[in-house]
């Protein structure tokens, strides 16, 4: 066995061919779990090589590890190329060609020869001599994968596939094959960066070069006697891996000085994190070492706040992991503390507050806003939010009124349709450029984040607001949960100061007044043209207007009952304001739903203002 280090370009400029053998899985990697993590990764060190270039000097800058793969030769063969097999990495090999491609087909699209020639070279073979349909593939799948392999690599552009494979079938989704979506989703990424990048003409050679020189991987050879099997299952055997704030901490406390200093450090510092979540209950689950899911990343809570804690000092994005090599870097490099006391005293007032968000503790202003991060799977606002938090200058008035600018932002953003592609990067220049203004007020921050780009950072305004909020299919589009807070929020804004207190506790569920499955008891009028009707009813059901909160069993009561029995029992056992639009009522058409989403959005734009 051999083990090296390796890059993408070294792996695919030989005319070689990686063979995936066939009782290897299919390829499965998906775009939530794999593309776009990848695509983060690759776009980030673009950004820095495209720094570079338009600095005009070559800076440096550190590689990019990719994982693993394990490769065994075969015998060579006559006229035939030399073979590997792919033993491990086969997935990482696989979507690497597919980025590659995409990469090709944007480019020439685009008239960029070059790029398209260097990518060209990068997936083909150009001197395969026997079965060269086949060997002129630097990767060849399994041979379940290999139509749609095929299909993706001899379409030569995004167009033919779609036409392929169309977005939609009538009215259900197309589903297409999974490398076809893999290409769709490289191709559409790498073309809207350099839309964004359109103003430097080197932005397709940084991204060629990123590809190039940046990325890394450990390239594990085997000789040919060695066990494939054994091997692979080596590398894949399960244990429990080092957390990086284990990593952090060692580094940290083998600063000390000595035993006692270490100890002294730990108790006063430190304790907080390793003591139960429930001190009745030291069995259970302590509460940093509590898995976390925020956004694709499912890590100890802990190491979680690592990562928001640096990016917020740093104010760049920081790999979770690389969080240890990154905490040790900065600390050696800028020397931000006079003494380890201070160090450890700033990482845990602001763990202090990181445990506010998680758990929903402190005023309203701060529990609401931690609510909707989370609701909306926006943890790429912590930095933010945890330097408000930590910045002694801004007093709890100030703080509460950039909690409520930043919620509407969000809230009106989600309700819009926009794209959260962007917010790790944006939310980190809000932070720069708040840190940088001349005061940490209200005011400078609203500008700020209402100053962002169209689109992907933009704060949108009421009449755009209005129109998703009567057009959006909110229940499919923002997803029950969301849509129960929104209603949530609205029902204790729709209380006046008559109105008796009620908090809303309990749980409730999001229920359509006109069902989903409307068929059997909502007939539609006798005299109307059926198709139409039957469109005009399907566009308005998922509206806002159609939409209400009631508890579980009133909703199974009710759920799919006729409007004559379904909205009088509403009406009799609801006690929110929301229901008061059931009350004399026995029928529910679609220009009822519409009144109700507008007179919903009434209080919706005050309850979340525009810029």
């Amino acid at each position: 066995m051999q083990v090296q280090k390796t890059t993408v370009e070294s792996l695919f400029t030989h005319e070689r061919r990686y063979l995936i053998p066939l009782f290897q899985r299919p390829y499965v990697w998906t775009q939530a779990d794999q593309w776009e993590p990848l695509w983060d990764d690759v776009r980030d060190v673009a950004e820095r090589e495209l720094d570079s270039l338009d600095a005009g000097a070559e800076q440096e800058h550190r590689p990019h590890f990719l994982g693993a793969i394990v490769l065994q030769p075969r015998a060579p063969h006559g006229n035939h190329l030399p073979v590997l097999d792919v033993i491990d990495g086969q997935q990482r090999l696989t979507t690497l060609q597919l980025l590659l491609r995409s990469l090709r087909d944007v480019a020439q699209a685009r008239g960029d020869m070059a790029t398209a020639k260097w990518c060209t070279a990068r997936t083909e073979n150009a001197n395969a001599l026997e079965d060269v349909e086949v060997e002129q593939h630097k990767v060849w799948p399994t041979q379940r994968d290999q139509p749609q392999f095929l299909e993706v690599f001899q379409a030569g552009s995004r167009e033919t596939l779609e036409k392929l494979y169309p977005a939609r079938v009538g009215r259900r989704r197309n589903v297409r094959p999974v490398m076809v979506e893999a290409y769709l989703f490289f191709h559409q990424a790498i073309a809207e960066w350099l839309d964004e990048h359109a103003a430097s003409p080197k932005a397709a050679t940084a991204l060629r070069l990123a590809l190039q020189r940046r990325f890394e991987l450990v390239q594990i050879d085997l000789d040919a006697g060695e066990n494939p099997q054994e091997i692979f299952e080596t590398l894949n055997a399960r244990g429990v891996p080092l957390l990086a704030s284990d990593l952090l901490r060692n580094f940290v406390f083998r600063r000390a000085k000595g035993p006692a200093h270490s100890e002294q450090l730990h108790g006063k510092y430190w304790a907080r994190f390793d003591e139960p979540n429930d001190p009745a209950r030291p069995e259970g689950l302590r509460f940093w070492e509590v898995e976390t899911q925020q956004g694709r990343l499912s890590r100890a809570r802990l190491d979680l706040y690592v990562q928001h804690y640096l990016a917020m000092k740093l104010e760049r994005d920081v790999r979770i992991g690389e969080l240890f090599r990154e905490y040790k870097l900065w600390i050696e490099a800028s020397h931000p503390f006079a003494t380890l006391d201070e160090e450890l005293a700033e990482f845990g007032r602001y763990a202090d507050h990181f445990r506010s968000l998680q758990k929903r503790e402190g005023d309203a202003d701060l529990s609401r806003v931690a609510a909707w991060l989370d609701a909306l799977d926006t943890s790429t606002a912590y930095p933010v939010v945890l330097w408000v938090l930590g910045e002694p200058s801004i007093d709890v008035s100030a703080r509460g009124a950039m909690f409520r600018d930043l919620e509407s932002f969000l809230v009106r953003r989600a309700v819009c349709s926009r794209s959260t592609k962007q917010y790790t990067r944006r939310f980190l220049e809000l932070l720069r450029d708040f840190k940088r203004a001349a005061t940490f007020d209200r005011a400078t921050f609203h500008a700020l984040l209402a100053g962002g780009a169209k689109d992907s950072f933009d704060w949108p305004a009421d009449d755009e607001f209005e129109s998703a909020w009567n057009t959006t299919d909110a229940y499919r589009t923002l997803k029950p949960g969301r849509v129960e807070m929104i209603l949530r929020a609205i029902e204790q804004a729709s209380r006046s100061s008559k109105s008796e207190p009620i908090t809303l506790h309990g749980p409730l569920t999001v229920e359509h007044v006109m069902p989903q499955e409307w068929e059997k008891h909502w007939p539609l009028p006798s005299d109307a043209d059926i198709s139409e009707a039957r469109d005009r009813r399907e566009e308005v059901l998922h509206d806002f207007g159609n939409l209400t909160l009631l508890t579980q069993a009133l909703n199974s009561s009710v759920s799919h009952g006729p409007a004559a029995e379904k909205l009088p029992t509403i009406a009799a056992h609801s006690n929110l304001e929301l229901s008061k639009w059931f009350h004399g009522r026995s029928s529910w058409t679609e220009e009822d739903i519409r009144l109700r989403g507008r007179a919903l959005f009434t209080k919706a734009r005050v309850l979340w203002p525009g810029p």
